[in-house]
This record gives structure tokens, sequence and C-alpha cells, in this order.
């Protein structure tokens, strides 16, 4: 009785020094995948098998204190393994998926992805989901064997995107007309060419920064950092004061952009001038002629675009007398005299 209850205390003991060494090597761990740069779908992965292999050791090591024969436990763990690979195959696909997309990385934590009608950013790659935020500040989860074996869209937010538009009009109407409309509604939307140079170059410049500052997080003493609770605890306050800057920055730009956005975005111009736009007869419909507008924007200002777009589209319409049409059918009754 003395020596089940002694046993009992040693894993108890083994469970408490365990959870706070589980915690402090998280927190070097974190600290060092952050000074090596490591890519932060990654980091997550790799913490998420940490803690699991941290349990499975935990709960093996009390399985031998108490006495029991830890050899015919792993020969019962071997075949339980092959029938739980086979019960539960969708969950080791979600695992296979999830080192598929670290390994080929289809998208990173940060991209902002389109999956099955849904538009969100990805905020974590887990050991079995993707968890990604959607504009309605909705959480999405989805199993990451899904995602390996289903289409996904990568939009790079820094990038550059296609903006397509169908407008359909009247049979009546005269086309070269239609055409013409079209085309002064896209050639006042076009940026300058100066100006869209001067957004390149920006952009190249704050890579160029980033790519400076990672460099120089990675240029750290990791052998401090790891044994060295000074070290450790510097880096944390120096990680948790650049987030609370980085969240006040962002506060303040926020509120600026919603003060300032009210008074720009009608003059802002957003097609880019560097590639052509495509204006023509795509589709002649049931009861409309269907125009193409391809236009090419900054991945940022899609939607605004889009938005602005149709609105003036359809004012410009208005003023011209342009008739946008809605589905109808025409019925035809003939009377048929009965002859006698």
């Amino acid at each position: 009785m003395k020596t089940n209850i002694f046993r009992l205390f040693i894993i108890f003991l083994i469970i408490k020094i365990g959870k706070i060494f589980k915690t402090r090597i998280e927190k070097i761990l974190k600290i060092i995948m952050e000074k090596s740069n490591v890519d932060k779908s990654l980091a997550s992965f790799l913490l998420s098998i940490y803690s699991i292999l941290y349990y499975f050791i935990i709960v093996y090591s009390s399985i031998g204190i108490l006495g029991i024969n830890t050899s015919s436990i792993t020969t019962f763990l071997g075949a339980a393994g092959i029938i739980f690979g086979i019960a539960f195959k969708e969950t080791l696909g979600n695992f296979c998926g999830g080192l598929i997309i670290l390994t080929f990385k289809p998208f990173r934590v940060g991209d902002t992805i389109e999956y099955n009608n849904y538009i969100g950013t990805v905020k974590k790659i887990e050991l079995f989901y993707t968890k990604m935020l959607n504009p309605q500040n909705e959480l999405v989860i989805i199993p990451n064997g899904i995602v390996t074996n289903t289409e996904i869209r990568n939009i790079k937010q820094d990038g550059e995107r296609r903006l397509d538009l169908k407008i359909g009009v009247s049979y009546k109407s005269d086309i070269q007309k239609v055409k013409k409309v079209l085309e002064r509604i896209v050639k006042e939307e076009t940026m300058d060419e100066v100006e869209e140079t001067k957004i390149k170059n920006n952009l190249l410049a704050k890579i160029q920064n980033t790519i400076l500052e990672n460099k120089e997080k990675s240029k750290v003493n990791l052998f401090s950092a790891i044994f060295s609770r000074k070290k450790m605890k510097e880096a944390e306050d120096e990680v948790t004061k650049k987030i609370e800057e980085e969240t006040s920055r962002n506060s303040k730009n926020i509120q600026n952009t919603v003060i300032l956005k009210k008074d720009s975005d009608e003059d802002k111009k957003m097609i880019l001038a560097s590639k052509d736009s495509i204006i023509g007869v795509g589709e002649l419909a049931e009861s409309a002629i269907i125009f193409y507008i391809y236009v090419y924007t900054r991945s940022e200002n899609y939607l605004d675009l889009k938005l602005k777009l149709n609105e003036k589209i359809k004012s410009e319409f208005d003023k011209a007398g342009i008739e946008i049409p809605y589905p109808q059918m025409d019925v035809h009754i003939k009377e048929f005299e009965n002859k006698i």
C-alpha cells in the first residue's frame, strides 16, 4: 500500500515538474524559432507535435512507474495503431495534409486564400486543421486533408490582381457607343505611370527593410537565449514591446485611414497603367449583349475598385441613355378561327 502511494506521489511530482519544464521549453522554442526566422506556420506545427510528444512521454513514464509491463503495452499499441489507422484514416489524412502544406507551402500564415466559397486570411496551421479568418470576422476551420485535395486560390495581398466585370446592355444599344463609354470610364480610373512606379518602389523598399530586419533578428547567441534566464526574459520583453508598439501603430493608422478614406476614395485611381485593359463584347446572351471588362489593380484595392466601377458604369449608362436589361420573355399569342 505504501509503495503504491509512493509511486503515485512520484507520478504527481513528474506531472508537476514536467508541466513547468514544458512551459519553459515552449518559451525557449518560440524564441529560438523567432530568432532563427522559422516560418510561422512551421513553428505552430512543431509546437503542436511537441505538445503531443510531451503528454505521450508523461503517460508512458507513469505507466512504467506503476509497475506495469511496458513491452506488452508497446505490442498492444502497435496492433492498435493498425486498427486505428484504418478507423481514423481521415484524421491521418489531415496529419499528412499538414505535412504537405508545410513542406510545399502552397500558402503560409498571413496569406489570403479562397477555399470553397470562403475567402479569408490564414491565421494558424495546426497539426490537423488550418484556421482562417474571413471578412465577416468568422473563424473558418478547415481539415488539412481536404485542403490538400481541393483547389485553393492564394491571393497575394502585396501583388496585382485582374478584375473581371461582365456588363449587360440591351440589344437596341449601339455597341460602339457602349464601348466608348466603358473605355472613358476605365481611362478616368487609371492611375498615372509615375504614381504607379512610386507605389512599386515603396513596396520594394518595404520588402528590403523586412529582409534586413529578419537578418538582424537572426544575429543572436542561441546558447545564451536557451540557458540564460535573463536573456530569455529580455527576449520575451522585446517581443511583447514590439507587439504593443505594432498594435498601437496599427490602431492609429486605422483611425487616420478612416478619416482620410472618406475624402480620398472618390478621387483615388486604382487601375494600373502598366497593364493593358481589355474591353469588348464577350457574349451574345438571350436577353443582353455582355461586355467583358478586364482591368488590373493592386490586391488591396480589388474590392474598392469593383464597387466603384459598378457604380460609375450605372451612372454613366443612365446619362448616355444605355439600357441595362433584365431577363425577360416575349410571349406571342396566335388566334385560330374555327372554319365551318
